[in-house]
């Protein structure tokens, strides 16, 4: 699938007319898959690591990216007819050691998180329910089983063996790779397995059930003021929009499909139109800091970058973030099972090189995505615009479950198919459309005060703790106001009462 050689652009002069020819670096491992497995675990990696040298793959320099993955997380099952296929991060993970990727960044292996850890946001009594609940025990009539999400016609949260290990590890690498940030080891850290942000802090919804990036923004606000939170999932980030609707400290950003599916029935989970804008209260520290981009079936790549780039940059601009988080949901792309839009991988990974550019610590997590290979393509491809590497469109020869991007219907054996391949949706965005909806976007940032500044919290307090404590001060900085204003009235009181006259009369005793 490469040639041995290839001609280059000689030393880029002007006159260059004919291009010089350039050795090929070290040889590559031309087999297949069946092949390459065969042989030992050393010459396995010998391949990998010739594969990284040939095409320049090594860390970025002046900056640090790290990759947070627990390979256990890859090992669950929601069951042979749902959409949700951790089989993905599989695919995602065999890509990015495939094409060296592993060389450019620093790899971890996050631990579980801990049932303490994830009752930062989450109800215990919910936790300790999601902990012991099993397909053997499980009581879809129970009232419990019901009122935390689980059950129901549509069932889009399972019960599945090894159901609390799943959301333990997952949640863990966020919040691992939070920690590498906010402790600066790390300028970009990404996990893949994360982004699950319909959880709330009582119920599982859409698929989710425990919401990683609550927990994950909670401990970037330990170290920083303000943190933007963006979402480009199909589906509107309504939990993470939920959790963080009465703070200032946190703004966010989702471009979503709203409306209806093609059934008629209200897009899940049927939030985020461009009129809601957090709080209604004016006295609520969070209005004014939620920001919806809903948009229809069939947006095209040039109509979601110009769009993209246009609204992110004017928040960055006005709110001033310390550090984002970025949900890259990858059912927005193309050919999409549940999706909608007419995304392309690259136009998909704009957004992620266009966050990138704002030179902010960056989180970068997963989210949707029900069309496997290409959603292992697509983070592939945003993990190296991360680290600043261009990837070969033939795709690895010794790429384990190679077949699952052979054959037409699966892309071709190239790492950036036309995702129209097999179905395209109409467009329903007019241009003039969108126009008006980036003049409404911009016209709700007027909303926002502008950036907030507050004490940055190094004690490790959550959120809610925070705003507790920013309402005492605020309590307190409200009465001594009072106080001034009161010895200044009865400052004025005694003033006139010893000048009654104006004219140094002094009055009556």
């Amino acid at each position: 699938m490469r040639t041995p050689a290839y001609y280059g652009y000689g030393n880029g002069n002007g006159n260059d007319i004919v291009q010089e020819y350039v050795s090929p670096g070290p040889d590559v491992f031309g087999g297949d898959f069946e092949s390459f497995k065969e042989l030992p675990v050393s010459e396995k990696q010998k391949v990998i690591e010739r594969e990284a040298q040939e095409y320049g793959m090594e860390k970025p320099k002046g900056y640090k990216v790290s990759f947070h993955y627990n390979p256990h997380v890859e090992y669950h099952h929601f069951g042979s007819s749902h959409p949700m296929k951790p089989w993905r991060l599989t695919l995602t993970k065999q890509l990015v050691v495939a094409y060296g990727l592993e060389y450019t960044m620093d790899l971890f292996e996050p631990r579980p998180a801990t049932l303490d850890e994830l009752a930062v946001f989450h109800d215990r009594e919910y936790l300790s329910y999601l902990s012991r609940v099993t397909p053997q025990n499980a009581q879809p009539e129970d009232a419990s089983h019901l009122a935390f999400g689980f059950g129901g016609e549509s069932n889009d949260c399972p019960v599945f063996d090894g159901l609390w290990n799943y959301v333990c590890l997952y949640s863990g690498a966020s919040m691992h790779a939070a920690h590498n940030l906010t402790n600066k080891q790390s300028d970009i850290a990404i996990n893949w397995s994360g982004g699950l942000h319909h959880a709330k802090k009582n119920l599982a919804s859409g698929f989710c059930y425990v919401n990683d990036i609550v927990l994950a923004i909670q401990h970037l606000l330990t170290q920083n003021q303000r943190v933007l939170y963006i979402d480009i999932d199909v589906h509107h980030g309504d939990g993470v929009e939920q959790a963080f609707e009465s703070t200032d400290r946190v703004f966010t950003l989702s471009y979503h499909k709203y409306g209806n599916d093609r059934n008629g029935w209200p897009f899940f989970p049927g939030t985020g139109n461009i009129t809601d804008m957090g709080p209604t209260d004016p006295t609520n520290r969070g209005k004014g800091h939620t920001l919806n981009i809903p948009l229809d079936d069939g947006i095209d790549d040039e109509q979601y970058k110009w769009l993209f780039k246009t609204i992110t940059g004017a928040v960055v601009d006005k709110y001033q973030p310390n550090a984002i988080v970025l949900q890259s949901g990858a059912d927005s792309l193309g050919g999409d099972r549940l999706g909608r839009f007419n995304l392309n991988i690259k136009a998909h990974g704009f957004c992620i090189e266009t966050v990138k550019n704002f030179g902010r610590p960056l989180l970068l997590i997963g989210g949707g995505g029900y069309t496997p290979r290409n959603v292992a393509r697509t983070w592939c491809h945003e993990t190296a615009v991360c680290v600043g590497a261009n990837l070969h469109n033939n795709l690895p020869t010794h790429l384990p479950y190679l077949q699952a991007f052979q054959g037409e219907e699966n892309g071709g054996g190239i790492l950036y198919p036309d995702l129209h391949n097999t179905k395209r949706h109409d467009n329903a965005n007019s241009t003039s459309k969108l126009q008006k909806l980036v003049s409404h976007a911009l016209d709700n940032l007027r909303y926002m005060e502008g950036a907030p500044s507050v004490v940055v919290n190094t004690r490790g307090l959550t959120e809610e703790q925070i705003m507790k404590v920013r309402e005492q001060i605020d309590r307190e900085l409200d009465d001594e106001r009072e106080d001034r204003h009161y010895l200044s009235v009865e400052k004025t009181r005694r003033t006139r009462e010893r000048n009654v006259g104006g004219r140094g009369e002094r009055g009556l005793r």
